[in-house]
């Protein structure tokens, strides 16, 4: 855990907010602490109800203890991994009764990509996969003791789980303990407790959306229409994805242990199946992965909620039936090729330039596998510690990588600090046909931005009160929109950015205001 904890927050703020969703909930959380208004989030100055409110919550207490800083909009994104490590190991224990591969289920964890990325960016993903980790190992802790603090704690971490994500908590800690009570009798019966935990869930549920609701009765179909039903069913946020992705994309997030995972099941699949702990754990794995693979709606993250089942099952397998000499040897190799790549990134494109200091992580995770491999840990754990090492130096070495490629990597912090230096601050901010709210958050203060026919930029509108979004959003194909803003760029200091110098002929006009520019690859500054 020490080792981790260092791992997680060594280099976290060393890069600034990356569009799109890092940077999203980031500036959301930061226009909520600066309005006061914690029932109605906002994003870039327009009502943003995309998401409940307790992601932006945890952030705003981050901004709070450490200031409005990419550390701080982080902060609590690395507490969340390090409890998931922590339940992991717990869960492990209740369900096998055995330290040894409960460790190796935490660290194979960690171990995993799709939970490191997870680290290094501010979504509600990680946030959720605590509550489902959590609420699972309080459902099996109940079944096990009948002592009713832990029914009570299972519907609060669901209720914090649906103000985090909405009914997405639901999916796989439901399917776990649905499988779990029926292989686990116990003395629980029907009491007063249970319409007391569940009413505690409703309560701190349905909070934030009762509000709204009294606010506005749109609200209903809003959240349920759009938000729930259309996300599944269809394509409307441009987030589809056909049937089969997720199941070629999760081994690739999952190296090495997913690539391993079928072999192990299948060479022992007669003694699996007599075991129906892994047929629970079969199940808290198959049905919300068919569940997400049917979904219209997917995203890579969507699923960072099953890999603590993963962890479990693998570390489980490989303490019952062992790795063969091959796939340690691949192992090996994966992990040495980590390390390895560090260096490699001097010659990739993209400017991917590395520090010595990464430099000398390799050199030091190299002789770690080394001493790894000939001195420490028994056969297996050789094999999962390897990986750990590996993983560790890909996480302390990420800080190091991302911070000298922010423009490669969709940071605009460089874009920010040139603004700041050259105390351009004061002048009014305008972006051309890109939604960043990472300029907003960088700079801490609102932007124009220029809707031109980029689909980023139609807002949802209908709940707000007034026009007073329109400072915020400026229309160029409204012929009234467009002479207010050249009478705003003809009387007031401006700066405009722009991507890729993507402005078509009939808006050239918009450069005529500047006398300077400064170019960032992809990104120009017109000052």
């Amino acid at each position: 855990m020490a080792i981790c904890t260092v791992g997680l927050f060594t280099s976290v703020g060393m890069f600034g907010v990356i569009e799109t969703s890092d940077a999203r909930y980031a500036e959301i959380a930061r226009e909520m602490l600066e309005s006061g208004d914690y029932l109605n989030p906002t994003l870039l100055g327009i009502k943003h109800y995309h998401k409940p409110p307790l992601t932006y919550y945890i952030t705003v207490l981050g901004y709070s203890l450490f200031g409005i800083t990419a550390f701080a909009a982080r902060f609590f994104v690395q507490l969340a991994i390090l409890i998931q490590l922590v339940f992991v190991y717990l869960l492990s224990v209740q369900l096998f009764n055995s330290k040894k591969s409960a460790l190796w289920a935490a660290v194979i964890y960690f171990s995993f990509p799709i939970v490191l990325i997870s680290s290094r960016n501010l979504t509600t993903d990680p946030f959720l996969a605590t509550f489902v980790i959590l609420s699972m190992y309080f459902w099996v802790r109940y079944r096990k003791s009948a002592i009713s603090v832990y029914l009570y704690l299972f519907a609060l971490c669901l209720a914090l789980g649906f103000l985090t994500k909405g009914p997405l908590i639901f999916i796989v800690p439901l399917v776990f303990a649905i499988s779990y009570n029926y292989i686990q009798s116990s003395n629980a019966k029907f009491t007063l407790h249970h319409i007391f935990s569940l009413l505690l869930f409703v309560l701190i549920a349905g909070s934030w959306f009762y509000l709204l609701i009294r606010q506005n009765n749109d609200f209903v179909k809003y959240f349920v229409g759009h938000h729930t039903i259309d996300r599944f069913a269809t394509n409307d946020f441009a987030r589809g994805k056909p049937f089969g992705y997720y199941l070629a994309i999760a081994p690739s997030v999952g190296i090495p242990w997913l690539f391993f995972l079928p072999f192990l099941v299948y060479k022992n699949w007669e003694k699996i199946i007599k075991d129906k702990l892994y047929m629970v754990l079969g199940a808290g794995i198959v049905i919300p992965f068919l569940f997400f693979s049917v979904a219209s709606s997917k995203l890579v993250p969507y699923i960072l909620p099953l890999f603590s089942l993963f962890a479990i099952l693998s570390a489980q397998l490989i303490q019952q039936f062992g790795l063969s000499k091959t796939q340690y040897y691949i192992i090996l190799v994966y992990s040495i090729l980590i390390v390895l790549g560090g260096i490699a990134g001097v010659v990739l494109p993209f400017n991917f330039n590395i520090p010595n200091v990464v430099l000398f992580l390799s050199a030091v995770a190299l002789i770690a596998l080394y001493l790894i491999n000939k001195y420490i840990f028994s056969y297996n754990s050789r094999v999962i510690y390897t990986v750990y090492a590996a993983s560790l130096l890909m996480l302390l070495s990420s800080g190091f990588i991302l911070s000298k490629n922010q423009i490669e990597i969709n940071s605009t912090q460089p874009l920010a600090e040139f603004i700041l230096d050259n105390k351009l601050n004061n002048n009014e901010i305008l972006v051309y046909n890109k939604r960043l709210p990472s300029i907003s958050f960088h700079l801490q203060k609102p932007i124009v931005s220029i809707y031109d026919g980029n689909k980023d930029l139609n807002r949802e509108v209908q709940f707000e009160e007034n026009r007073k979004w329109k400072q915020n959003l400026v229309n160029l194909k409204d012929e009234t929109e467009l002479d207010h803003l050249k009478q705003i760029m003809a009387k007031k200091k401006t700066v405009l950015i722009v991507y890729k110098n993507r402005i078509p002929n009939n808006r050239k006009w918009l450069l005529d205001f500047y006398s300077h520019s400064k170019d960032y690859d992809k990104w120009q500054i017109y000052y």
